[in-house]
């Protein structure tokens, strides 16, 4: 109980912090550079088209006498229509505090692994891209993908790090040293479906039956019978997470979420088999997509509206963010507890690549995104007046006559970037949706290795071994069809041979030596 306290009373700080930068959105021009210490810092020599830049969000470019340069955003989600006029938006207020531009690049979900992989590989200069520890965050950092940023924190993101609670950035380091810069948002995590609530009412479903995936199988079949347009539910890799388990790094190895510090092959357990064979046998009814395994990206459905029900992480008020987003409205279904592991420390990050030719900059782009409530808004809402409209200082509506999911602009990318905290809210959001988030993160049960970063350099050649069998069978296994009876033994065997068993070992030492440290 006295763990669970102290990781409540950090949670609760992290919110109060937050809901203070919150009270100073309003301000369209607010570019949250508050504080008064500004002190001036040299650039590395790693870029030189940074000139003695200032520590400060607030100085001007022209102040800090600053070459321009472009700055490159990647993130997973779906080109928008309306991108360079958010460009063009975003621009005019870069200019003239950092005299930076911005390209903004979203690359679907089915190939934003192998895209990013690709990039990494080759050597392409890119910027900042989203990142986090369900991304291959740390298989990315032992192979050098990305920058330590730890300096480059203190040099040109004093405000954010000022702001921020320390349990973020010493929750994400890895080995005492910052690879990317986390997203301040919420700490904690839960998992469930999300419901056409059209078709919800449409046929008098009782939502308050689902307990878990099995309680929807009658539903799905009356979707199936009835909506022939409509896919019962969206078959992908994510399904499996409401199994207890709490991954360590990206390739097999994990602890039951039940105060256990042993790491196993979750794959190998009862849970996990039984979890798939209820996939095969949905797969099999016809409740998923066309070829589930190879197609991924669920946005073309989403927005028009022909998926019923589908796996989301949550949050207090998911669903209200999803209507808007998508055009028609949806209600969630909460499965699982709320949940405090190192995943929700790092679940959503901004990285730097090493191939970045100005990472000076980059870095007060991202402070920016943390500070400054106009240019962060624009990134993840759009322009004001053309994809949204205010009614008050933080909350936003559709301008008359655009529709909900056909204003432009609407990427999804709230949670992968910046100060979450500073956006501003939809109309049909609860105007106490920030204090839910406290209260959410307050009431979650702490992982007992809460704050535990998974270093893979010392098994980053059977890493990457495993990472490639396991990319060839997650989604076939993860969707149904592929047989769990069959292929289930091969993948685990051709993973051992790859040096799983080596990997279980090397993050268990590591957790080990984490409590051994902390008594």
């Amino acid at each position: 109980m006295q763990r669970k306290s102290k990781i409540s009373a950090t949670l609760l700080s992290v919110t109060f912090l937050s809901s203070i930068a919150l009270a100073g959105c309003g301000d369209s021009n607010n570019n949250g550079a508050s504080g008064s210490n500004s002190p001036s810092a040299s650039p590395s020599s790693s870029s030189s088209a940074s000139s003695s830049p200032t520590q400060s969000a607030s100085a001007s470019a022209s102040e800090q006498k600053l070459d321009p340069v472009e700055l490159s955003i990647y993130y997973p989600g779906t080109e928008q229509k309306d991108v360079a006029a958010v460009e063009e938006e975003m621009n005019k207020e870069l200019k003239d505090k950092i005299n930076a531009t911005v390209k903004i690049n979203a690359v679907d979900w089915g190939n934003w692994s192998q895209k990013i992989n690709l990039m990494v590989s080759s050597g392409e200069p890119f910027d900042l891209l989203f990142t986090a520890g369900w991304d291959n965050f740390s298989g990315n950092v032992a192979k050098g993908a990305f920058l330590d940023v730890t300096s480059l924190i203190d040099q040109y993101a004093p405000e954010t790090k000022e702001q921020m609670n320390p349990e973020l950035l010493t929750g994400t380091a890895i080995d005492g040293k910052n690879y990317a810069v986390p997203v301040e948002k919420e700490m904690a995590s839960e998992f469930g479906i999300v419901l056409n609530k059209d078709l919800v009412d449409k046929y008098n479903f009782d939502i308050s039956t689902i307990k878990s995936y099995a309680d929807l199988e009658p539903m799905l079949q009356t979707i199936k019978e009835k909506e022939p347009n409509v896919v019962p539910f969206w078959g992908g890799k994510n399904n499996i997470s409401l199994i207890p388990f709490e991954q360590i790094g990206a390739v097999p190895g994990a602890i039951k979420q039940d105060g256990s510090t042993t790491v196993v092959d979750q794959w190998e357990t009862p849970e996990m088999q039984q979890m798939l064979q209820l996939m095969k046998s949905w797969n099999e009814k016809g409740y998923f997509q066309n070829d589930p395994a190879t197609q991924k990206d669920a946005g073309p459905n989403n927005k028009a509206g022909t998926i019923f029900a589908q796996w989301q992480q949550l949050t207090p008020g998911k669903d209200a963010v999803l209507s808007q987003q998508w055009g028609h409205p949806m209600v969630q279904v909460v499965l699982t507890q709320p949940y405090t592991t190192s995943g929700d420390l790092n679940g959503a990050m901004t990285a730097i690549s090493r191939t970045s030719k100005n990472p000076e900059r980059a870095m007060m782009l991202i402070n920016l995104l943390h500070t400054d409530a106009q240019l962060l808004n624009t990134l993840v809402y759009g322009v004001e007046g053309k994809h949204y409209v205010k009614t008050s200082d933080n909350v936003i509506k559709l301008p008359d006559g655009v529709q909900a999911g056909q204003s432009g602009y609407a990427p999804g990318n709230n949670y992968m970037f910046g100060n979450q905290f500073l956006d501003y809210l939809w109309d049909n959001e609860d105007p106490k949706k920030w204090d839910e988030y406290k209260a959410f993160n307050a009431s979650a049960k702490p992982s007992p290795i809460v704050g535990f970063s998974y270093n893979a350099e010392p098994v980053k050649n059977e890493e990457a071994a495993i990472t490639n069998i396991y990319n060839s069978y997650i989604d076939g296994l993860s969707t149904g069809v592929m047989d769990p009876a069959k292929d289930l033994p091969v993948f685990i065997d051709k993973m051992k041979k790859a040096g799983l068993d080596k990997v279980i070992a090397e993050k268990q030492k590591q957790i080990d030596a984490f409590l051994a440290a902390k008594k």
